[in-house]
C-alpha cells in the first residue's frame, strides 16, 4: 500500500513525512498513541505496531534509520485506515454475499491530512462506518473492557450478561461486519438473523424513532436450511400468493404422505402443476403423474389461502437463493425465543404493516384498510414497487441500543466462530 503514498512524499520536506530533525512529529506520535490502542475500534495493536522488525509503538523513538520508520508508520497507518473502512475479512470469505459496491479511500489525502493536523481522531472519524449503531457499539465495548477488568461495578442488566470477554468478542466480530456496509443511499430494509428481528427504515438514518421493527422466524440451524446472508432488492408483493413447494421439500416431507393417503393432496390444497408459471396446467394425482413428481417432472404447489405454508402475502427480492420475506399462518411460532423453524425464508410478525411500509412505492394509494382488503380478496395478485427497497440479510450477534443497553444473540448458525478464525483469533 506504499504506492498509495508516493504522491505525499513527493511534496514532503526531504522526503520525511512523519520525522523532523531526526525526531518523530506530534503527528507521528498522535498516530502512534491512536495504533497503541486499536483494540478501541475492536481492532488489535500488534497489527499495526510492529512493520518490517520496527517497534511503531515503543515508548521511546525506535532506533532506526529514518526512512525505514517514516515508511513504516505510512504502512501501519493505510493498514488502519483500510481496516477501519472497509474490515480485515472480505465478507465473501466468511460465506456472506455482500458485494457491495464500495467507494474507494484516497489514501494519499488520508496520509497528508494525518501528517498535517493534530487531530487524527477527526481524519479516522471520516473512515469509519457512518452508522450510529456502529458508533454505539464502540462505546460499548470500551465499557465492557472495564467491566472485565474489574474496573467498574456492573449493572443488574450487564451482570447477566457475563462472562465479558465473550461478550468483547462478539462485540469485535459485530464492529468488522458493519465495517462490510456502505452508507445507505435510500432507507433500507434489515433482517439481522440471530436476533430473529426486522427493521424497516423511514429514512437512511439507523435511529430508533425512523425505524418499523418487528419479529421474524428465519432457517433453521441445519446447514442447507440456513437463511443466507446477503443483499437483495424488493421489488414486488404478491397477495394470496401460491406455494411453489421446493422438490427437496416435496422428497423429503411431502412424497410419502402423498403416495400412502389419497386424500393428503385435497386436504393440503395440494396440485400437480406440469411446467413453469402460474398458469402452468394442473394435472391428476393418477400414478403415471405421481411417479413423475417424484422423478422432478412435474412440481407441487399449495393453493392460495388461510393455510397456505407462505400466508396471505409474500415479499419478493429476487435472488439466486430463493429467499423471500412472508406472512405465516404459524403465528404461534412467534411466541418462541429462538425462532428458526422455516426452510430458508424469513417469515414476519406483522405482514400489514410490512405491507403498508413497502407498498408506498407502489401505485394505488394503498392503506391498511386496502391492503387487508387484498390479503382476502383475489388470489395471486401481483402489485409493483416504483422503487425497489433495499433488503439486507445480515447477522450480528452484538447490539448496542440507544439508552445504552447491549443485546447479545446466540451464535446460531456459527458465523461468529468462522470469523474467529479468518481474523486468526483463538475461540473464547
Amino acid at each position: 500500500m506504499l504506492t498509495a503514498a508516493l504522491g505525499v512524499y513527493a511534496h514532503a520536506s526531504a522526503g520525511e513525512l512523519w520525522m523532523r530533525d531526526g525526531r518523530p512529529t506530534t503527528q507521528a506520535r498522535n498516530l502512534i498513541s491512536v495504533l497503541r490502542t486499536a483494540d478501541q475500534y475492536g481492532l488489535r495493536a500488534e497489527d499495526y505496531c510492529t512493520d518490517h522488525g520496527i517497534a511503531l509503538c515503543a515508548e521511546q523513538s525506535p532506533a532506526v534509520l529514518e526512512a525505514d520508520f517514516d515508511h513504516a508508520l505510512t504502512n501501519a497507518a493505510l493498514r488502519f485506515f483500510q481496516h477501519v473502512h472497509f474490515g480485515r475479512v472480505d465478507p465473501r470469505r466468511a460465506g456472506f454475499d455482500l458485494n457491495f459496491e464500495r467507494t474507494a479511500l484516497h489514501f494519499d489525502e488520508l496520509l497528508a491530512a494525518a501528517a498535517a493536523t493534530p487531530d487524527i481522531q477527526g481524519v479516522i472519524a471520516s473512515v469509519e462506518p457512518p452508522f450510529q449503531h456502529y458508533q454505539l457499539l464502540k462505546k460499548s465495548l470500551a465499557r465492557y473492557r472495564l467491566l472485565a477488568s474489574g474496573q467498574i461495578t456492573p449493572t443488574k442488566a450487564e451482570l447477566r450478561t457475563a462472562p465479558y470477554e465473550k461478550r468483547i468478542r462478539q462485540i469485535e466480530l459485530t464492529l468488522e461486519r458493519w465495517r462490510w456496509l456502505p452508507a445507505f443511499n435510500s432507507p433500507p430494509i434489515i433482517v439481522n438473523i440471530p436476533q430473529f428481528r426486522l427493521f424497516a427504515f423511514n429514512s437512511t438514518a439507523d435511529r430508533k424513532a425512523e425505524i418499523l421493527q418487528m419479529d421474524v422466524i428465519v432457517g433453521r440451524t441445519y446447514p442447507k436450511l440456513r437463511t443466507p446472508v446477503f443483499a437483495a432488492d424488493l421489488r414486488y408483493v404478491i397477495f394470496r400468493p401460491y406455494w411453489d413447494v421446493p422438490y427437496s421439500i416435496t422428497q423429503r416431507e411431502m412424497l410419502r404422505d402423498i403416495q400412502a393417503k389419497p386424500d393428503f393432496l385435497r386436504r393440503q390444497h395440494l396440485q400437480l402443476v406440469d411446467g413453469a408459471g402460474d398458469r402452468a396446467p394442473v394435472v391428476p394425482a393418477s400414478p403415471q403423474n405421481l411417479r413423475a413428481l417424484a422423478e422432478g417432472k412435474l412440481r407441487l404447489r399449495q393453493q392460495p389461502g388461510e393455510d397456505n405454508a407462505l400466508g396471505l402475502i409474500k415479499f419478493m427480492l429476487p435472488n439466486p437463493y430463493n429467499v423471500y420475506l412472508h406472512s405465516t399462518p404459524a403465528s404461534r411460532l412467534f411466541s418462541r425465543s429462538q425462532r428458526t423453524f422455516s426452510h430458508g425464508c424469513i417469515r414476519v410478525s406483522d405482514p400489514v404493516s410490512l405491507a403498508e411500509h413497502v407498498l408506498r412505492s407502489a401505485t394505488g394509494g394503498w392503506t391498511k384498510e386496502s391492503i387487508v382488503a387484498a390479503m382476502h380478496g383475489a388470489d395471486n395478485v401481483r402489485v409493483n414497487l416504483k422503487t425497489p427497497i433495499r433488503v439486507l440479510i445480515l447477522y450480528a450477534t452484538a447490539l448496542a441500543t440507544e439508552d445504552g443497553a447491549v443485546m447479545f444473540f446466540p451464535d446460531i448458525y456459527g458465523h461468529d466462530r468462522k470469523l474467529e478464525t479468518l481474523l486468526g483469533l483463538s475461540p473464547i
